[in-house]
């Protein structure tokens, strides 16, 4: 059988032996079960062990249109302290108000007025007007009480004012010659008390008080009890020593006294019966006591406030809260009855450096700046200090700082490897090769520039060359014969190109010799990538060759003047297809024409 099969007695049953916490997980496993656990029947025993959940000590719910579980929700965040803070209303006169929540409205002294504020259901805020003002007040208001038919508030100026809530009607009370201190009423019953040392019994069917008690103290508080046969007044215990006293509503007479052994000043400025038997009472002792009144030589419980600040106000709601309001510091604190310790404090003082803080043996100390840390010293935390946030500063500065440089060097580092490698490469490629890349051989002339502009105009200074052996001085040139003349314009009528001995026998000696490792010449350095076209520089210079030539060529030139016209068409013709041999070989190796020297013709 499931369990959402069983009866609803039993389920019942078994449900009560959960806590809170066992039943919100219970809720997760079906709709049925969610449903059948969402009632209040099942949360009622849990509520009743917790804060301000609406459940009295007697079983009484006093808020039923609000779902048990939720209540219990929002009583673990009173445990907790778990809240939103929040400023709903601002006034720049500094007020002590007085102030008490009916429903969803909430009733709040400023002054000579009591502003009555709708607190909005789905934010939780209250207006910033109020809708309904209540006045007629020479002075400012003391206090009020509220009732379901009226709103009864007691003056600095000795009077009391009771106002229809449901009509726009107010009637005044007057006898008092002093500020009205405290106020009660219940059922038509209205019980004062004044700064003129008494008490007074009205009624609303009349102006004129019924009785006017004698006191002999300032009167601070009063509280009628729920059997209306009783109420209870607290002095301010400077002129008697029995601040607290039980008094007969019909005779006005004093039934007897609160406990003994009070000090000086002990006053008691608020009070509140919880039930026909129970009273909790404050005041200037800093203690919050409970009273049974069936034994009223001694109070039953007591609680003292750690901050050693006087108690101004107290309220309860029925079960095991208590909540207690300071004006020094503006600290309520919340109590619970089963433990002798405060539960929960909220600050709500202006001023947030000052934080009072509780230390060994409930005694209190108050910290200018930072947190409560430990017993009895005051702590900081390091997002709270300036120097923490300069020193972060200070790092970051720097770490940026240092990337900054790395990078940069790190740029400048693989520039320098770049140009090392390419100049590696350069290097070994005109090192190794003897002739000429692979993707410049298949370069068209025509992209060449013309030898004149190489010669005459160079477009880049010119590298450095290799320095030349000594070299004989060029020898004279013989008288030219005809011959010669004839053999040149026959042959070399396209060349016309100015040429030194020297450059035309280097020329033509190349052209000749098969062996180019030893053909003397110049050859350019390297010169990294400057731009300049590696050209062969194994071509060496062999003077004993040289002058070997030059001799042959000076006998065959002799031997030519002895006979000027012998044989001058063979050797013509033999010196053209040398000559275009030469041209075809500087052609590929980027060099203009090289004309032949009359002198070896």
């Amino acid at each position: 059988m499931l369990l959402s099969q069983l009866p609803e007695d039993v389920l019942y049953h078994i449900l009560s032996y959960l806590d809170y916490k066992s039943l919100s997980r219970l809720c997760q496993v079906c709709k049925t079960i969610y449903h059948f656990v969402n009632r209040d029947a099942v949360w009622r025993t849990i509520a009743k062990e917790f804060l301000n959940t609406g459940i009295t000590r007697s079983g009484t719910d006093i808020y039923p249109h609000i779902p048990l579980k939720d209540r219990v929700k929002i009583a673990q965040n009173w445990y907790d302290g778990v809240c939103k803070r929040a400023i709903p209303l601002k006034w720049k006169t500094k007020l002590l108000p007085w102030l008490q929540m009916d429903r969803d409205t909430l009733f709040l002294s400023q002054a000579a007025d009591i502003g009555a504020y709708h607190l909005r259901q789905d934010s939780g805020r209250l207006q910033h007007k109020p809708f309904e003002i209540y006045s007629g007040h020479e002075g400012d208001v003391c206090r009020f009480v509220l009732t379901d038919s009226h709103l009864i508030s007691g003056g600095s100026d000795g009077k009391i004012l009771v106002h229809s809530r449901r009509r726009n009607m107010s009637m005044e009370l007057s006898g008092h010659n002093q500020e009205v201190n405290c106020l009660d009423s219940k059922d038509g019953l209205i019980i004062s008390g004044s700064r003129d040392r008494t008490t007074r019994i009205w009624t609303l069917t009349s102006s004129c008080p019924r009785d006017t008690i004698p006191m002999y103290d300032r009167v601070w508080s009063v509280a009628i009890s729920p059997t209306l046969s009783s109420f209870v007044t607290g002095t301010a215990c400077c002129e008697n020593l029995s601040p607290l006293r039980i008094w007969d509503v019909k005779r006005s007479e004093c039934v007897c006294s609160l406990g003994t052994q009070f000090r000086r000043g002990a006053g008691v400025l608020d009070m509140v019966f919880e039930s026909p038997f129970q009273l909790f009472t404050c005041g200037y002792d800093t203690f919050i006591r409970l009273w049974d009144l069936r034994l009223p030589r001694k109070c039953v419980m007591e609680w003292e406030e750690p901050h050693d600040s006087a108690l101004y106000c107290i309220q309860t709601d029925g079960n095991h809260m208590i909540a207690s309001g300071s004006s020094y510091y503006g600290v309520v604190r919340l109590w619970d009855k089963r433990q002798t310790e405060c539960l929960q404090f909220f600050q709500l003082s202006t001023d947030p450096a000052r934080l009072v803080c509780q230390g060994v043996n409930n005694q209190s100390y108050i910290c200018e700046s930072g947190h409560c840390c430990g017993e009895t010293q005051c702590c900081s935390y390091y997002y709270e200090l300036w120097w923490f946030w300069l020193v972060w500063t200070l790092i970051i500065i720097l770490t940026c700082c240092c990337v900054c440089q790395h990078w940069r060097s790190k740029q400048r580092f693989q520039q320098q490897r770049r140009q090392n490698e390419i100049n590696l490469i350069a290097y070994r490629e005109a090192h190794n090769n003897s002739q000429l890349p692979l993707y410049l051989r298949f370069l068209p002339t025509y992209l060449l520039p013309a030898y004149e502009e190489v010669v005459d105009r160079p477009a880049t200074p010119p590298p450095p060359y290799t320095p030349l052996q000594s070299a004989p001085p060029p020898m004279d040139p013989p008288e030219e014969s005809p011959c010669l003349h004839s053999a040149i314009s026959t042959s070399d009528a396209d060349v016309a190109l100015p040429a030194t001995p020297e450059v035309t026998h280097s020329h033509l000696h190349s052209a000749y010799n098969p062996n180019k490792d030893l053909t003397p010449g110049r050859y350019r350095r390297f010169t990294g990538d400057s731009g300049i076209e590696v050209c062969d520089g194994q071509e060496l210079w062999d003077q004993h060759s040289f002058l070997e030539r030059e001799e042959e060529t000076e006998e065959e030139r002799t031997g030519q003047m002895e006979d000027p016209c012998d044989g001058s068409g063979p050797q013509t013709f033999e010196h053209s297809h040398i000559n275009d041999e030469a041209i075809h070989e500087n052609t590929d190796r980027h060099t203009a024409v090289d004309t032949e020297p009359q002198s070896l013709r």
